[in-house]
């Protein structure tokens, strides 16, 4: 499996912002130095934008990870959480939080994380490429795809083949708060020759891939 780019590397911190902010400092205050630090190019600018409830939102910024990496990195703040998104990996988005959180409790006198944090969750988006066709998993499913492709009428002009073109796998609808999806489909739009693959997981980005290396692995088998 070949990791083409990476659409969305999101980490989700739960954590109330009650908790962090025991004792009521006007949190509103953070929004210049924290524009400032991380030299955001988009930022609430209008008072219906500060709205925790819906998200306050900074976009285009810069997180120094090391001397040799400078991340883009957007932030949005909720009630109840905050969401760090990169284009690299999960990795960097949880070492930004690590940074953004230990810096506003120092500069802010506010609750370390540490203390306060619930949960951590993770969205991973990748574009991958594989010449391992999903037909693989049962030879059923393309003699179905070739059934099907046989039934369609009116593409004399421009021959036609229906084959495979993706698989997801889902929590209970039940539970409370599941976890996104697993998917794994052909890229939209794109010529099937070209074996492009979107793929959305709940993982973190590294293991996202070691579960698309084994998926490509039970496609080879």
């Amino acid at each position: 499996m070949k990791l083409q780019s990476v659409q969305r590397a999101r980490s989700i911190w739960l954590v109330n912002l009650v908790d962090l902010n025991p004792r009521g400092r006007n949190i509103l205050s953070l929004i210049a130095p924290v524009i400032a630090k991380y030299k955001f190019m988009q930022f609430p600018a209008k008072p219906e934008e500060l709205d925790l409830s819906k998200g306050i939102n900074f976009v285009g910024g810069s997180f120094q990870k090391d001397p040799q990496n400078d991340i883009a990195i957007d932030l949005t703040i909720f009630n109840d959480g905050f969401i760090a998104d990169t284009r690299s990996s999960t990795e960097d988005s949880d070492a930004f939080l690590e940074e953004f959180f230990s810096w506003i409790a120092i500069e802010f006198c506010l609750v370390p994380y540490k203390e306060i944090l619930r949960s951590r969750v993770y969205v991973s988006e990748l574009w991958v490429e594989t010449d391992k066709s999903l037909n693989t998993l049962n030879p059923k499913l393309e003699n179905f795809a070739k059934r099907l492709t046989s039934l369609i009428v009116g593409h004399k002009h421009h021959p036609i083949s229906f084959e495979t073109y993706g698989i997801s796998f889902w929590t209970n609808p039940t539970v409370t708060l599941p976890p996104g999806p697993f998917k794994f489909e052909r890229a939209e739009g794109v010529p099937f020759n070209e074996n492009r693959y979107y793929s959305t997981a709940p993982l973190q980005t590294d293991v996202h891939l070691e579960m698309l290396e084994e998926l490509e692995n039970i496609l080879s088998s």
